[in-house]
């Protein structure tokens, strides 16, 4: 019951998909880090901010935050949504 109601969740998804872009930036399969561009909010800001550019980021911190980061995201939206359930449970109409 718990393994069906963790693969209804959004938190199990995206880490999925972010872990996969990892195992596959890893493997060597991605040569000019596309997929890991597209997943990781760290890469965005490297990508974006010439500050941060100056900055030596080891690829094990990038890959860490990328997984803390889709597991937060999936977890407000879990929230957001059990909220949104609740709520409409509890209007009469």
């Amino acid at each position: 019951m718990k393994l069906i109601r963790l693969m209804k969740s959004f938190r199990f998804w995206l880490v999925l998909i972010s872990f996969v872009a990892i195992v596959v930036n890893i493997s060597g399969n991605d040569d000019y880090n596309i997929l890991l561009a597209i997943t990781s909010p760290l890469v965005w800001i490297y990508e974006s901010s010439h500050f941060v550019r100056k900055a030596d980021i080891p690829i094990a911190v990038v890959y860490f935050t990328t997984l803390a980061f889709w597991y937060l995201v999936g977890f407000i939206l879990d929230r957001l949504l059990q909220i949104q359930i609740k709520h409409k449970k509890t209007i009469p109409w």
